[in-house]
């Protein structure tokens, strides 16, 4: 089976993520050494700390596809944003400050770990009012959801995706994230796994391991819908599954 990452930071020098272009390759070289066979990559916009300019980010993906294909051709690579949530993210996609997942109707957004519920179902009505689809990124950062872990179901009902981190899901987070992340994945609430690789330090686009632990742990077509099926739907623009 082969995996798609639909969130990283891999494109060198825009965010806190790889440095250089030659990182960017080893990153990539180790994704694919580790069975991804395509990217969404997935550069911060935090409005007044993380700005990088549309332009810049897109002119270095446009560098870095390039430099890649001459190594791994058959390595698929697609733009995206993960943008950290205030109410006026849907105006900053229709101004084009920042990408929405592969330029589909899917946003991928973070929050503060002090995040509470009501931020975040006002964060998914209003993206979802917009007409776009809420990606809400690595869930077990936030407090109130491993406090809480209904809270999941309710978000998904009210129009919402759910993303983890591979790390998480093999342990790095502790056993209390584990056991969080643990409950998601009996009750099929999670809807795609991603790296949130930064560098080739403890950081790498790591997915292999936690391939294996979720191929044990879930039916096979639930395993392949979030650590492939579910992605390639959002490059193509098509519905997932929510519950």
């Amino acid at each position: 089976m082969y995996y798609l990452d639909m969130h990283n930071h891999i494109i060198p020098g825009v965010d806190d993520g790889s440095r250089n272009m030659e990182m960017s390759l080893q990153m990539l070289d180790h994704a694919y050494n580790e069975g991804i066979r395509a990217l969404i990559l997935t550069p911060h916009y935090h409005g007044g700390y993380v700005e990088t300019e549309r332009s810049r980010i897109d002119e270095v993906f446009a560098q870095l596809k390039e430099l890649s294909a001459k190594v791994h051709p058959e390595l698929k690579l697609f733009i995206g944003s993960e943008i950290y949530y205030y109410p006026s993210v849907p105006e900053w996609i229709e101004e084009g400050r920042v990408h929405t997942l592969a330029d589909s109707s899917y946003v991928l957004i973070e929050f503060s770990p002090a995040v509470e519920k009501r931020e975040l179902t006002d964060a998914v009505k209003n993206i979802c009012s917009f007409g776009y689809r809420p990606v809400l990124a690595h869930v077990e950062r936030y407090d109130c959801l491993v406090r809480d872990p209904g809270l999941i179901e309710d978000l998904i009902g009210r129009g919402a995706y759910i993303q983890v981190n591979s790390r998480s899901v093999t342990g790095e987070g502790g056993m209390r994230i584990r056991r969080f992340i643990k409950k998601l994945l009996k009750e099929e609430w999670i809807h795609f796994i991603g790296t949130d690789a930064h560098s080739m330090g403890s950081r790498k686009p790591d997915m292999a391991e936690c391939a294996e632990y979720i191929l044990k742990k879930c039916d096979e077509e639930y395993a392949s819908a979030i650590l492939f099926g579910n992605a390639v739907n959002i490059v193509n623009n098509k519905s997932v599954r929510r519950l």
